[in-house]
């Protein structure tokens, strides 16, 4: 196996070039509990962070996910490859994780597009597109929105001229993954040695459109009539290999989804309301109350819709509370590592 077929290129071969020698470049190519897989010159193998690498990332975002390149050592015979380093990354899709911590989880590495998919029967929600459209913006990644189960909705080119003005600047692909109706206009972006990652929630038939691209046949179920929601027919991420020589990264749909801070996702995201607050009274204004709004003079011009206003105040405030706890972690480890570093010296100075 060439590396290049599975994304090597100038930008990881410059990095390969300055690590410590003795050590091998490997791609992410499945996740699993406490374990990889990857891709390497040799071919497949399985593969684990060394407890160096444990130790020393700072958070979970450092830590290896689908997409990413590796180096790890080749050891012969080994059960799992150690892997001692992260090559920098060209794009990390990352959210927000569920649970009480409130950490960074990675979804995806090294992406050159990232597919947002959304079905238009009752899963179709603009709201849930904005946020996976910030989480793209963010990633470096170029977002591309498809609009799946055409043949399930009469005005399917009324919704993708709604979904055009929520994200100016991306395209808009309707899909029929019956007909195939539609699927032509994916193939500027399956380039060889291009990386593709789909994202969207449950049920929105990204596994089907990934079986109809050609891909190792996914696992697919049907949604419930309903509301239209799915099953995670997708239980791990993985990267897969299409015949033309581009990448796929499928991943769990997602019922719920919070970008990990975006701020320069939101700007784009939000794009018509950033430069409207320029024009607020107050540089500072949060676009409530306060006298002299820009934003919610247009709100009230009908300019601005206010399902479009809810979700931009709602993001933002989540987006506060995300750099507001992060910096109150760093002062945390600060002070934990200076309490270490303290008794450290007393305990040198006690036994001298």
């Amino acid at each position: 196996m060439k590396l290049e077929d599975l994304g090597w290129n100038d930008f990881f071969q410059r990095q390969f070039e300055a690590a410590r020698p003795g050590l091998v470049p490997a791609r992410i190519t499945a996740e699993y509990a406490g374990c990889y897989e990857v891709g390497l010159a040799r071919g497949e193998a399985l593969a684990s962070v060394s407890g160096r690498f444990r130790h020393t990332a700072a958070t979970t975002g450092e830590m290896p996910v689908v997409g990413d390149w590796v180096l790890l050592s080749d050891k012969p015979g080994a059960e799992k490859l150690p892997i001692q380093a992260v090559l920098k990354r060209k794009s990390k899709i990352s959210r927000k994780t569920t649970d009480k911590e409130e950490t960074e989880q990675p979804v995806a590495a090294n992406a050159d597009t990232v597919f947002i998919v959304q079905g238009l029967d009752a899963n179709y929600n603009p709201r849930r597109l904005e946020r996976f459209i910030t989480a793209a913006w963010e990633s470096g990644a170029a977002p591309v929105v498809i609009l799946n189960k055409a043949d399930l909705c009469p005005e399917a080119a009324k919704r993708a001229e709604e979904t055009s003005l929520l994200t100016p600047g991306v395209p808009v692909i309707i899909l029929d993954s019956v007909s195939l109706r539609g699927y032509e206009q994916l193939e500027p972006f399956l380039a060889k040695g291009r990386t593709i990652a789909f994202i969207g929630s449950s049920g929105v038939g990204k596994s089907t459109i990934i079986n109809n691209l050609g891909a190792k046949k996914q696992k697919t179920s049907a949604v419930r009539e309903s509301d239209s929601k799915g099953t995670h027919t997708t239980s791990t991420r993985r990267l897969l290999r299409l015949a033309g020589g581009s990448l796929l990264i499928d991943t769990p749909g997602m019922k719920e989804f919070e970008a990990w801070e975006a701020p320069d996702g939101f700007k784009e995201t939000f794009c018509e309301i950033e430069d409207l607050s320029l024009k607020c009274r107050f540089t500072n204004c949060g676009h409530e109350t306060e006298p002299g709004c820009a934003v919610r003079s247009a709100l009230d011009l009908g300019i601005l819709t206010q399902a479009r206003y809810a979700n931009y105040l709602k993001m933002k405030k989540e987006a506060a509370h995300q750099k507001a706890r992060a910096s109150l972690t760093e002062q945390l480890k600060r002070k934990a590592g200076a309490k270490k570093l303290s008794r450290a010296i007393k305990n040198f100075f006690k036994d001298s």
